[in-house]
């Protein structure tokens, strides 16, 4: 009997409580509960376990730190389990042992971050990884990212107005490749323009709308580039020269700046800054000699009127029918030259950055090969890390882009492509002649 009625009373509080509301039943729809923190206990001087961390995302490729360009690491990483404090969160550089302390990020109360500089560094594959102290007095490394650590590589365009007439189709071919391909330009003036019959005001002025359109997009720099035409050299005040000259031309546009001297450089110089300003243009802190020919006279009026950059200089060899001055190796790299001796090292504060990367001009899709494979050769292959800073500059014509030189121009610039930095494949910035200056300090 007893087991009868325990067994009809069970059934009993079994219906009562089968009646009773349910508080899951009757919570809104499409809610949950809310999940109960999982907590490690932490002792005053560390934690008790190594927590979850996420740490976010980097960039696959970063660059050695110069004046021009400078970039820390920036680490963020989640905690979701725990305030990991007492753990005094940190970031690690493998490589070398540098440690920066993870800062919480203000709105964020489960993340935190941190800076961490590269300077000092040296090139190749790199680690972050996270760690925590612990209550044992160890470092838990609780996540790691890696990357590639490179010296910069920089490529300069450089595009020489050469004081003749430049036309609209072939400068709209110029801008075409800035923009399309996000290779600023090094624009060349030449003031020669001003001074001649040659060319017509009108046209002149177009030129230098252009060219200070493309500056005001940030697709450029206004550089002086000077050959030595007599209208231009008259109009200076100065004897005009027909010889010696790489074409056997008579108008002085072939006659080498260094058949000038460092008085007749300063001269041309002033006289080309004083229209440029006239004209409104900046005053340029980078340049060229016409044919690439210069010396150390030459090099010492540039560095006295403030100029900060000049990529005369050519690997040794000839032009027509001159030699060069240029005794430089096919690879030949940046360097502040000499007050005597332009081919040499030196304290002159100007940078001599060697024109090594070739002249664009007529050449089509497949001459151009040869000078792809060449400029390539110069810099570190895909995916390596280059040990020391490098330098390519290429020289182009805005007033000679033609159809198939653009073609040609832009065959060159895409072998580039797998090396850029701007798009996190490698160590390859494209610069200007001034921005390759304030790298090379």
């Amino acid at each position: 009997m007893k087991l009868k009625y325990l067994a009809r009373l069970f059934t009993f509080a079994l219906i009562l409580w089968s009646c009773a509301p349910s508080a899951v039943a009757n919570a809104p729809t499409g809610s949950s509960l809310p999940a109960a923190p999982s907590i490690t206990p932490a002792g005053p001087s560390g934690l008790a376990t190594a927590p979850h961390a996420i740490f976010g995302p980097i960039r696959q490729w970063y660059l050695l730190p110069d004046p021009l360009f400078h970039e820390d690491v920036h680490v963020a990483v989640t905690f979701p389990d725990i305030d990991p404090s007492v753990g005094t969160p940190r970031a690690r550089l493998r490589g070398n042992g540098r440690v920066v302390a993870l800062t919480r990020t203000p709105g964020l109360p489960a993340s935190w971050q941190a800076e961490m500089p590269l300077d000092g560094v040296r090139a190749g594959p790199q680690t972050i990884e996270i760690v925590v102290r612990l209550h044992d007095g160890t470092d838990a490394s609780l996540a790691a990212r890696d990357f590639i650590l490179s010296a910069p590589e920089y490529v300069v365009w450089t595009l020489d107005f050469e004081g003749d007439a430049a036309g609209d189709p072939e400068m709209a071919n110029a801008a075409a490749i800035a923009d399309s391909l996000k290779v600023p330009m090094t624009l060349m003036w030449n003031p020669r323009v001003w001074t001649t019959t040659q060319v017509t005001p009108e046209r002149a002025q177009v030129m230098q709308q252009w060219m200070t359109s493309m500056v005001g997009q940030g697709l450029g720099e206004v550089a002086l580039h000077l050959h030595m035409w007599t209208d231009f050299v008259r109009a200076a005040g100065l004897v005009p020269r027909t010889a010696p000259s790489w074409a056997g031309r008579s108008d002085g546009y072939d006659v080498p700046l260094t058949a000038f001297s460092e008085t007749e450089t300063k001269t041309l110089l002033d006289y080309s800054l004083k229209l440029m300003a006239e004209h409104g243009l900046p005053r340029p802190t980078s340049f060229r000699a016409g044919g690439e020919f210069a010396n150390a006279a030459n090099l010492r009026a540039l560095a006295a009127a403030g100029f900060t950059a000049d990529c005369s200089a050519v690997p040794a060899g000839a032009f027509g029918r001159l030699p060069y001055p240029w005794t430089l190796s096919m690879d030949a790299q940046p360097y502040h030259p000499s007050a005597d001796d332009a081919n040499a090292a030196g304290s002159l504060s100007l940078l001599e950055a060697p024109t090594i990367g070739g002249n664009t001009y007529a050449y089509d899709v497949n001459t151009i090969r040869p000078m792809v494979r060449a400029d390539l050769s110069f810099l570190a292959p895909v995916g390596e890390a280059a040990s020391a800073a490098r330098a390519i500059t290429i020289v182009s014509h805005p007033g000679t882009i033609v159809a198939t030189e653009r073609a040609a121009i832009e065959s060159l610039f895409a072998a580039f492509a797998p090396l850029r930095y701007d798009r996190d494949i490698g160590p390859v910035r494209f610069v200007t002649l001034a921005q390759l200056a304030r790298a090379y300090g």
